[in-house]
Formats: C-alpha cells, structure tokens, sequence
C-alpha cells in the first residue's frame, strides 16, 4: 500500500511540475486597444487574452490561478466609468460582475476568491456618500457596502483579516495608507502621514509579514488661484512590517516612476512596472516596462522590451494548482508534502 501511494505522489509532482508555470498578467494598449495580457514571468509566452476598444485595466489573479478579475470602461461617452468583469486565464467566458453602474478605482482577490473587494463611486459619484469600500460576491455578484472611505489602491491580508487602502479625502494633499478589518470596522491610518509625499500600490507578502509599497516626493506649491502639486522625479520603493515598523527601502534608481508593484517567487523578489527615465516621458522609443527585482542579489532584470506601455501588473505563483473549485483554498506543495509525510 505505502509503495503505491508513493507512486501516486510522484505521478501527481510530475504532472503539477509540467503544467504549472509562473505567470504575469498586465494591461496594456496597442494602436489604440485596450488589452489585457499574459505570459510566464520570465518574458516569454506573451499572449494577449482580450482587447477591447474601451478602457481594460487592473487585471487581478485569483488565488487558485483560474481566473482574472478586471476593470472595463462600460461608458461609450469620452468619460471612463470602469466596472468589474472576470474571465478565465485563457479569456473565455468574460463576464461582467458589477451589476450597479460606477466607477471602480481598485480590486482585490479575497483570499479564498470568493469575493472581491472594490473601492468605488457609485452613479459617477451623484449619490452623497456613495464612494466606498464594497465587497462583491463573484459567483451572485451581490454587493456589500463595507466603509464609505474615498480610496484607489486596495488589497487584502493573506489571512482575510484586514484590508489596506491608499486613502483619498479631497483634503489630504499627501496620500497616505489605511488599516480596516475585513468587516468594515476599526479604520486607522497605517502608518503616520508623511508631508509632501504621496504613497501608493500597496501589496500584501505571500506571508502577511510585510507590506510593498511605492512613494513619490510632492512638490506643493501655494499661490493666488490654489494650490499646485506636482512629482518631484524621485521615488522610492519600499518593504514594510505588516505592523507598520522596521521599513527596507529597495536599491531601485529613484528616478523610476512606478506605475505598479506586485510580489514574485513567493516573497522573494519583486514585480516592477515602471518609467526606467522619467525625464523622457515624450520619447516615443521609452515607455513602460516590467522588471524584476531579486531581494537577495538586488539584481535588476528587464522583462519586457517592446515599445507598449504596461501596466498594473500581477503575478501569480508556480505552487498554485488548478485542482480546486473557486471558493476552496487551492492545493499547494506544502499541502501535498505533508500528505505524503502522513503516509510514510
């Protein structure tokens, strides 16, 4: 009996080891469409999984790898009012999931996938109070009011426990994180505000130990008709404990303007999306790329070459297998070890 379930193991570690691989999705525009894109997180196998002549941005994995949530541009007027579709990896069977007209600003996988969470403005915003957090059923497409917060980037802890978010009262000139549990209680700022600085893109570890965000210095300048702020070209990238202490500030060049930052090979390196010159924004031979950032080495390797702009990139890890409905935790190889261990 211990023989063939050895056998079977191994039968199961081979067929996992060939059909699993580490991918990016990312959005990106070509000759005026709007696409979502795919490929191993090496660069290569770059396949284009949906287009669309409106707006499609901030693709999102689901944990088991299954599928992708995204944002599409609903509004055919020149205003963009983005709301949440899903599709399979490969593109099949698109859906839209936001059943009440809005504006969406950011999503996020709840860890089991069964929700997503989305920050939001209801009816372009015509309704008071209508901005906030929500949380939306993927399979009924129900939704859940959970704060009534202005806020952009969100995302959840790898234990379903708490949500960060970016928050953006018309007031505050500098753009600081919050804390709030996933039951829509016990809001708080992350981290103290910090003058002239706008954070943003934050991003749970694999382990909920730490927290990846990006900042950019704020030139705010005071004169008769307002206020104007502007970037100052330098930005920073940076790790921080879950508990908002000890912060690791990456050996990126700080004149790369982010656009987006994700978590690679499981907590050991990091996803970059990013101007590698931001003095030349109007060069049409410059424009977005994706890089990879090893923690270990602090090697930089460009993954992308072509002259597309990318953006709001994800990654989605090699120990994911598609073996579990949505709405179950997905196998693992340290789940698949410890069975075997409990046969021995």
């Amino acid at each position: 009996m211990r023989i063939l379930q050895t056998i079977l193991i191994f039968i199961l570690l081979a067929f996992f080891s060939a059909e699993s691989s580490a991918r990016i999705v990312f959005s990106s525009q070509q000759n005026s469409i709007f696409s979502i894109y795919v490929m191993n997180d090496d660069g290569s196998g770059l396949t284009r999984i949906s287009s669309y002549a409106q707006w499609q941005d901030r693709p999102r994995w689901s944990p088991n790898g299954q599928q992708i949530a995204f944002l599409r541009d609903t509004d055919l007027s020149d205003s963009i009012i983005l709301n949440t579709y899903i599709m399979d990896d490969d593109g099949r069977h698109m859906r839209r999931i936001s059943k009440v007209e809005g504006h969406t600003y950011g999503i996020a996988f709840s860890p089991d996938g069964t929700e997503l969470l989305l920050s939001k403005t209801l009816n372009r915003g015509a309704v008071p109070n209508s901005f906030g957090l929500y949380l939306l059923d993927v399979e009924t497409a129900s939704e859940t009011k959970l704060s009534k917060f202005l806020m952009r980037d969100v995302d959840w802890s790898p234990d379903g426990e708490q949500i960060i978010f970016m928050h953006i009262e018309f007031w505050v000139l500098e753009k600081n994180f919050w804390m709030i549990d996933a039951d829509g209680s016990n809001p708080h700022p992350w981290i103290p505000l910090k003058k002239n600085v706008n954070r943003s893109k934050p991003r749970w570890s694999p382990n909920g130990q730490q927290i990846l965000y990006t900042e950019a210095d704020l030139n705010i300048i005071e004169h008769d008709n307002g206020i104007l702020i502007h970037p100052t070209g330098t930005y920073r990238y940076i790790i921080r404990n879950a508990d908002g202490g000890e912060e690791q500030i990456l050996e990126i060049p700080q004149g790369w303007m982010p656009n987006s930052v994700s978590w690679m090979d499981n907590g050991k390196a990091v996803l970059i999306c990013a101007f590698d010159d931001v003095d030349h924004l109007d060069d049409p031979d410059s424009s977005m790329q994706l890089y990879r950032y090893d923690l270990a080495t602090k090697e930089i390797t460009q993954l992308t070459h072509d002259h597309e702009h990318k953006m709001n990139v994800d990654w989605i890890n090699d120990n994911v297998y598609a073996v579990s409905p949505l709405g179950k935790y997905p196998l693992r190889w340290g789940e698949l070890k410890k069975t075997y261990s409990n046969t021995r």
